[in-house]
């Protein structure tokens, strides 16, 4: 691990720790390489990412030899670059309540199933309809209140932080 560590000096030792662990646990055949399809995608995600397709395809474009795999020094070095940066900081409380503020133009600190479902459908990464509805039903179980139409955007990032406390 101290060779790792002199190698890799953008990662700290625990950092350096859990990404070679997790890719030792995709590398299923233990080969020391992963398939960068599908596995990368996978790998990505279990180490607390959320990439677009886009961000996918560009760090494969970026980082592919043309072998068609990629090895643990080539995943510590995606993962330690900083230009451009792959790797992105967990999402804060703070920042989502700051992007539900930007829709609540009565600052009462609510929003409708409506202004919800817009946000999820037709900004950013748009969900499709059953991603829609299995994320409003989740607020709904979660944070609605017997006597209001409108949920407390508070509610729900505590209730999705409690849901993934890797973001917190």
């Amino acid at each position: 691990m101290a060779d790792l560590a002199a190698e890799h000096e953008g990662l700290t030792p625990n950092e350096l720790a859990k990404l070679t662990e997790a890719f030792s646990i995709w590398d299923k055949a233990q080969q020391g390489y992963i398939p960068w399809n599908p596995d990368f995608q996978s790998l990505w995600r279990s180490i607390g990412q959320n990439p677009t397709e886009a961000e996918l395809k560009e760090i494969i474009a970026d980082n592919d030899t043309g072998t068609g795999h990629f090895d643990q020094d080539r995943f510590l070095k995606i993962c330690e670059s900083d230009n451009p940066r792959y790797m992105k900081d967990p999402i804060r409380p703070e920042q989502l309540i700051e992007a539900f503020k930007t829709f609540d133009k009565d600052g009462k600190g609510t929003l409708s199933i409506g202004q919800l479902r817009y946000m999820l459908q037709c900004l950013g990464d748009k969900l499709d309809d059953q991603e829609a509805d299995d994320f409003i039903a989740f607020v709904l179980a979660k944070c609605k209140t017997e006597d209001s139409d409108e949920i407390s955007y508070e509610e729900i990032v505590d209730q999705l932080m409690e849901k993934d406390p890797k973001n917190v």
